[in-house]
């Protein structure tokens, strides 16, 4: 069985290395990863059940492995001109992005951030994504002013993508409470293909 060892290597790598093997291998043939980050190991055990890939893990004193099946792919549904989330609300195809803890950082920041966070629920298109990093990751912690509205939001179909090398920079990853914790390959990949980025 292929060995991918990860063990030392920073984000996004151990992804980058996950889906280069995925894509060699064939049909039910195996590998396994070797890691020694918690936050990798969610990252790449979310990318293999997004594509085609059974998973297996494992951790023997500080390293996890993971045993990887590749599996038939899927019959992809008709593509739809009308992307609506599952509310009825259409989503489009621009992404928020988040560098600091709101607007701005004062008192008036704060009314300013609410009240946007308020003001994107009423517009549609919603956007298909809102990417939180370096201090923008404080705003969807528990303690989080704006926490419920970008609760709100993710239930109307936003996805909210939060920088994982952020979030263990800080160690507040047990205090996130909205969102996936995500890597730089996803993040990277969802700047890429978006039509227009925004930064409040």
């Amino acid at each position: 069985m292929k060995i991918i060892d990860t063990k030392g290597l920073v984000c996004p790598q151990p992804l980058i290395l996950t889906k280069k093997a995925l894509k060699e291998v064939e049909v039910n043939e195996q590998f396994m990863i070797l890691l020694d980050n918690e936050t990798s190991v969610q990252n790449i055990n979310r990318f293999l059940k997004e594509n085609n890939a059974q998973s297996e893990i494992a951790k023997e004193d500080e390293i996890y492995k993971i045993i990887v099946t590749k599996l038939p792919e899927n019959i992809p549904e008709p593509a739809s001109d009308d992307l609506k989330t599952t509310t009825g609300i259409k989503v489009g195809t621009h992404v928020y992005v988040f560098k600091k803890a709101g607007v701005a950082e004062d008192e008036l920041g704060e009314m300013l951030t609410l009240g946007f966070l308020d003001t994107i629920k009423e517009v549609e298109p919603l956007p298909d994504k809102m990417i939180f990093y370096h201090e923008g990751v404080k705003m969807v912690l528990e303690d989080s002013p704006v926490l419920e509205k970008l609760k709100d939001l993710e239930k109307m179909g936003v996805e909210i993508l939060i920088c994982g090398d952020c979030v263990n920079f800080y160690n507040v990853k047990d205090k996130v409470r909205v969102g996936t914790i995500s890597n730089a390959y996803d993040i990277l990949k969802a700047f890429t293909d978006a039509e227009h980025l925004i930064y409040p």
